[in-house]
């Protein structure tokens, strides 16, 4: 293939894909796919700027590697940003260096305005992630292996065999550097390469460019699949909900796939989430009456509550201390939007919406706090105390939400309101109430 029409090649691609590169980052190391992808960007008109990031762990090495990337930069009339980073040696060296590339990537493209943010990565990666993720047991979305497109991040040549790319560099004339821990055996990676590649192109020429084709349909089957899954899943208030009763009417794949989507929309960029944790999520669901709650990772809690409703949401970190209820102030306290204000009297029919509350001013000044353990309230008109995890219990407000609820205090540290429930009756408006206090609250 000329380096025509390779270009040509990766021309085809990032329009199939809907790639935006307009103003490009393309990541460099100096190696010949990032090389080759710079040369591909200019040679298509493209204006790319060029991140390099400087991991300093092979010492003198890294600093040739930096100083050549800068000199293909200045030949080529390339904006370069070399970046330094430091990890330390141990477990998970490679997938924390990537990690921190990738967080250097966004910070720069946010400073440049990029459109998007190209990386090197081939078929030939594809297959080698497909295969690992295979020996993994991984499912379809393993299977998908690596996406064009990810957010900001595209990939240009992912169509592309890494035996097209090294041509393209030789047509060009065009050097690059050779980073010797890709040749360690050490790494899982490195050995798929180097030892079980070679033997599946010889026994099937062009193994790596099928695998990276059989890739694309898997995830053109995966896309319909989620989709299908996405119908049973409604978002609300920072919330991620599926009809239990729903979820039991999809065959066991597709409700796989619904919690994939619900723990999706409410950590969005977090890793999907294992088979392991997904079939424990959904024990939840089988779970009948009450409510029973899982921790997820990223802080997300999956709730299922009287056997109705799958819920996922972030724990969200709960406001310290209290807070001041001053009239005429608008703040978010704990997830909730509060709202205070002083108003000319009482208005029995917008006091009957659980979201608003009418005090009496003269009980003030009023704060707001998280519920605690051993709070009690005297409920307007019940004649008697009761502890407000009960008064919520007997409202079936489910208990991953009691222990999240705020509450409204007077000045002597009594309960007078609960959000979206009880008024105290201490607190209550009287026809003698000169003062008039109306709270309302919604969801953040």
């Amino acid at each position: 293939m000329e380096p025509g029409e390779f270009q040509e090649a990766v021309l085809d691609t990032v329009r199939r894909y809907g790639m935006d590169l307009s103003r490009p980052l393309a990541m460099v190391s100096g190696g010949p796919d990032s090389v080759a992808l710079l040369r591909v960007l200019v040679g298509l008109g493209y204006e790319p700027a060029v991140l390099h990031v400087d991991h300093g762990l092979r010492g003198r090495e890294s600093r040739r590697d930096a100083a050549f990337v800068r000199e293909l930069c200045r030949e080529l009339g390339v904006r370069c940003e070399v970046r330094e980073l430091r990890l330390e040696e141990g477990p998970g060296l490679q997938e924390r260096a990537r990690r921190e590339r990738y967080r250097l990537a966004g910070e720069f493209a946010e400073e440049l305005g990029a459109t998007a943010i190209a990386v090197g990565h081939n078929a030939d990666d594809v297959a080698e992630t497909v295969l690992l993720n295979l020996a993994r047991g991984s499912g379809l979305r393993g299977l998908a292996g690596i996406p064009p497109v990810r957010g900001r991040v595209c990939r240009p040549l992912i169509e592309r065999t890494r035996a097209e790319i090294l041509g393209y560099l030789r047509g060009l004339g065009q050097g690059y550097r050779v980073d010797r821990t890709n040749l360690m055996p050490k790494y899982a990676r490195n050995r798929v390469r180097l030892e079980v590649m070679p033997v599946l192109e010889e026994l099937y020429p062009g193994a790596a460019r099928n695998m990276a084709r059989a890739a694309a349909l898997v995830r053109e089957d995966l896309g319909v699949l989620e989709e299908l899954a996405a119908g049973v899943v409604t978002g609300a208030e920072g919330e991620a909900g599926i009809s239990i009763a729903g979820l039991g009417e999809l065959p066991p794949a597709l409700r796989r796939y619904a919690v994939r989507r619900a723990y999706a929309a409410v950590a969005p960029g977090a890793p999907p989430l294992p088979r392991r944790l997904v079939e424990a999520v959904l024990e939840l669901a089988r779970g009948g009456e009450g409510t029973r709650v899982l921790d997820l990772p990223g802080g997300v809690v999956a709730s299922s509550r009287f056997g109705e409703k799958l819920v996922l949401y972030r724990r969200k970190e709960e406001e310290v201390g209290e807070r001041q209820l001053v009239p005429g102030e608008d703040f978010r306290f704990g997830g909730w939007r509060v709202r205070v204000e002083e108003v000319a009297g009482f208005d029995p029919d917008d006091a009957r919406r659980p979201e608003v509350a009418y005090l009496d001013a003269d009980r003030g000044p009023y704060r707001v706090r998280m519920v605690r353990e051993g709070d009690t309230i005297r409920p307007l008109g019940l004649g008697g105390t009761k502890k407000v995890m009960r008064a919520m219990m007997d409202r079936k407000v489910p208990k991953d939400l009691r222990r999240r609820m705020p509450v409204v205090v007077d000045r002597e540290g009594r309960v007078a309101w609960v959000f979206l429930g009880e008024l105290g009756e201490e607190a209550r408006v009287r026809d003698t109430t000169e003062k008039v206090i109306r709270v309302e609250v919604e969801k953040a």
